[in-house]
């Protein structure tokens, strides 16, 4: 389930088959509504251009009942993929966050547009926060320079935005203060 939500006897919910498996009792499905495949499938059911193909999803990563990143890339160069799901004022995204969870805490949706450059697409993925610019290292290792400003956007409530930028990007990554990295010298 995800985070507080609750059930009564005979609501109509939606699952995502997990898996699929035998034992000695017969045939097991494994469902979850916190599973990342249950948020990629509202994404597909929700959008006509993901349906056809115009828009296509890359990558989701998700913390169950706090929030989630989905990255889009839009096979059409005149179509934003991020924009368009989002909606005018948020209404489009809105309804599938209405489907996350009947609880007082709704999870929040980032939805990030995909770039094959890993340098754009670390910068997408620290958002809502605004990036200056990065130190790429080796090992796929990245430091994220930030306002100080900006610093407890990018790390996020209780971390959670840098892990999932992190776990979206498949980079480990640090945020830095511009002071900081003034101060030791670093160029971004």
């Amino acid at each position: 389930m995800i985070g507080d939500e609750v059930f009564l006897v005979g609501d109509s919910i939606k699952l995502y088959v997990s898996d699929v498996g035998s034992n000695t009792k017969g045939a097991q499905i494994s469902v979850s509504r916190a599973n990342e495949g249950f948020l990629k499938c509202l994404f597909e059911e929700g959008y006509q251009d993901i349906v056809e193909g115009t828009i296509v999803i890359k990558k989701v990563a998700r913390r169950s009942g706090e929030r989630c990143k989905i990255a889009l890339y839009s096979n059409d160069p005149n179509l934003d993929a991020a924009g368009s799901c989002i909606g005018p004022n948020g209404s489009k995204v809105q309804k599938i966050v209405s489907q996350l969870g009947n609880g007082v805490n709704k999870e929040k949706i980032d939805v990030i547009n995909w770039y094959e450059n890993p340098a754009l697409f670390i910068i997408e993925a620290i958002k809502p926060a605004q990036a200056l610019g990065l130190i790429m290292e080796d090992n796929n290792h990245a430091k994220i320079v930030v306002n100080d400003d900006q610093y407890t956007v990018a790390i996020g409530r209780r971390g959670v935005n840098v892990f999932l930028a992190a776990k979206i990007t498949g980079y480990k990554l640090e945020i830095k203060t511009l002071d900081e990295v003034l101060a030791s010298g670093l160029t971004y």
